[in-house]
């Protein structure tokens, strides 16, 4: 969606500069000759008018032929320099081109420009603030059972529930390096609240910097490409450093590595888009936490494969929708622990989380569009309810002024 959106904002963005341009340019070439043209054909009347009273009368008296032409040519010429020579001198500034006139140099400029190399980022320069804000709601049951030591009769056996709100305020920043290079910057704060064990907290989340590279210019009727990376930090409260009974966590609790592409293709008035990706998780070790009694020291998370496919829609100028669907497999992650003084180790198995996702697109400015995105969680580990609400913010003229 960004793609898209991105592409409609520099479509508009163009068209009113193209518009802004040529408007005032036919207005001053039109509009300065007139007013002065007023005066020179005031001189001009003069002239016409003083002319036929000197030469009417020679040419009663004298041969029409001699003396016509030089009534034509003196009398009027030195009239008109020394009765309107400011006039003339107006005239003739007003008829010189004006600097936001057209001309053929500029129009060879802009055909010029039209044949550079086209991208769907921010141009070099430019900057683009956002501010999301996500709503989560997680709910899960888990029957405990334990047996007793001949697995002859149940010892234990209990429905654990986990219900959770998560409030997520977000100011994302993108900066066009280049024309094909965009940096981002995110800064997550994150409430929780816990309704199972009546708990909350609020806290900074994880930071993330991330780099987008267009390869290749973007072409009418060909698929654009868009390389990507991010560096997420573990600056949020950690899930493996807190006491589990009595703290909730706002971050994942250790640094990533992202790397992937994305795709898309427009098909007027539909774009299709998807994108591949991986996550190295980096390992974590000087822990000392304790879980149902053992001592969690260490853990090494699992690589995780993401992708996405979806297509968006305009239903006009102002409008559009998408709809996509996610996926990502998880792979094992190790976990040493320690108990009463022997170390063991603990692996969970592979992992597998989806979410469907749609969208809808308002256009409150020429360049700024609103979006209100909806996921439903579709597997266990993924929220039952996601709503995103993403507002853009205009910092195009701040950082012009610097």
């Amino acid at each position: 969606m960004t793609t898209l959106c991105l592409l409609t904002q520099w479509a508009a963005a163009d068209a009113s500069t193209d518009a802004s341009a040529n408007t005032p340019s036919s207005s001053s070439s039109a509009s300065a000759p007139a007013t002065d043209s007023s005066g020179a054909a005031a001189s001009a009347t003069a002239a016409t008018t003083t002319a036929p009273a000197a030469t009417t009368a020679p040419a009663a008296t004298t041969a029409p032929a001699a003396t016509t032409a030089p009534a034509a040519t003196t009398a009027p010429a030195s009239d008109t320099s020394s009765t309107g020579g400011g006039s003339t001198q107006k005239a003739e500034a007003a008829l010189k081109q004006q600097a936001t006139d057209a001309s053929a140099e500029k129009n060879l400029e802009q055909v010029f420009d039209a044949s550079q190399p086209t991208y769907s980022l921010l141009r070099k320069g430019d900057a683009t603030l956002y501010y999301t804000f996500d709503y989560t709601y997680y709910y899960n049951a888990a029957i405990d059972i334990a047996l007793t030591s001949n697995s002859s009769a149940i010892s234990r056996f209990r429905i654990e529930e986990d219900a959770q709100d998560t409030v997520t305020n977000t100011l994302s920043l993108d900066y066009g390096v280049k024309d094909n290079l965009t940096f981002n910057t995110t800064l997550p704060m994150v409430a929780k609240y816990d309704s199972t064990n009546n708990l909350t907290t609020m806290a900074l989340g994880d930071v993330s910097f991330a780099a987008r590279w267009q390869p290749v210019p973007v072409e009418r009727g060909a698929m654009s490409t868009t390389l990507f990376g991010v560096f997420s930090t573990a600056s949020g409260v950690s899930p493996y450093t807190i006491n589990l009974n009595s703290d909730l966590s706002t971050g994942k609790g250790y640094y990533a590595v992202t790397g992937g592409a994305s795709f898309s293709d427009v098909l007027d008035p539909v774009v299709l888009f998807g994108s591949l990706s991986d996550t190295i998780g980096l390992p974590v070790s000087g822990l000392n936490q304790n879980r149902a009694g053992a001592i969690l020291t260490s853990f090494q998370p699992g690589d995780t494969m993401s992708m996405s496919a979806g297509l968006g829609y305009s239903l006009n100028y102002d409008i559009s929708v998408t709809a996509s669907y996610q996926m990502s497999y998880a792979l094992q992650t190790t976990y040493n622990m320690v108990s009463a003084g022997v170390a063991s180790r603990v692996v969970t198995p592979d992992m597998v989380a989806a979410s469907i996702n749609f969208s809808v697109g308002f256009r409150t400015t020429p360049t700024q569009i609103v979006n209100i995105g909806f996921a439903y969680g579709l597997t266990q580990d993924t929220p039952n309810i996601d709503l995103t609400v993403t507002l853009p913010m205009d910092v195009s003229g701040m950082m012009k002024s610097y």
